[in-house]
């Protein structure tokens, strides 16, 4: 099951840095257990999300709100059907200029090839101040 897990994750995050966002979408079980923290009501794409539309719909405001200027990710842990996907990013928000960094942890759980559950553990306090 390491293979597998460890495939899958390698396969989401390479089809989403090559631009693939529909590809990486494949890659996602229905229902899902999506969640990104961060203030909802300033950055509106955080919060959870159960679809593979509403995580297009995250990837697409995330994509035309936030300029990339660095995403990498360094190392990926699994065992079990559980892995975690360890990095860092740059973004610049659009609106205001302003760019944030943070390194990040991304914990995903997949079964039967497709991921089940994705959480995003990031600085998003640095992520909010880049939008005031």
């Amino acid at each position: 099951m390491t293979n597998s897990t460890l495939s899958v994750v390698e396969d989401f995050f390479g089809h989403l840095g090559a631009g693939e966002a529909d590809r990486a979408l494949e890659l996602l079980a229905e229902p899902l257990d999506w969640f990104t923290p961060g203030d909802t009501a300033l950055i509106p794409w955080m919060g959870r999300r159960t679809t593979r539309g509403e995580v297009a719909d995250f990837f697409e405001q995330a994509g035309e709100n936030l300029t990339p200027e660095e995403f990498a990710v360094e190392r990926i842990l699994a065992e079990d059907g559980i892995a975690v996907a360890l990095g860092r990013f740059r973004y610049r928000v659009n609106a205001t200029g302003k760019s944030f960094a943070s390194q990040f942890a991304v914990e995903l759980h997949v079964r039967d090839g497709l991921i089940t559950r994705y959480r995003m553990h990031e600085d998003s306090y640095a992520i909010s101040l880049a939008f005031l």
